[in-house]
């Protein structure tokens, strides 16, 4: 099908396709959302950890 949602965050283009998904039962869905999640959380997480070392050695 292609791309089903075009749009731009800042300077950023966000295109959303749903053709890599299209032919996936709802179970291969709901394991591709979940290491996107567990991928997206790691990010975070170690992100936070920078900031808050970053913090610390500033307020030092």
């Amino acid at each position: 099908m292609g791309i089903v949602k075009d749009y731009k965050i800042g300077n950023t283009s966000i295109k959303i396709a749903d053709d890599y998904c299209l032919s996936k039962t709802d179970e291969e869905v709901e394991e591709i959302l979940h290491r996107i999640a567990v991928s997206a959380y790691r990010h975070f997480n170690a992100k936070a950890e920078n900031y808050a070392d970053e913090t610390m050695i500033n307020a030092g």
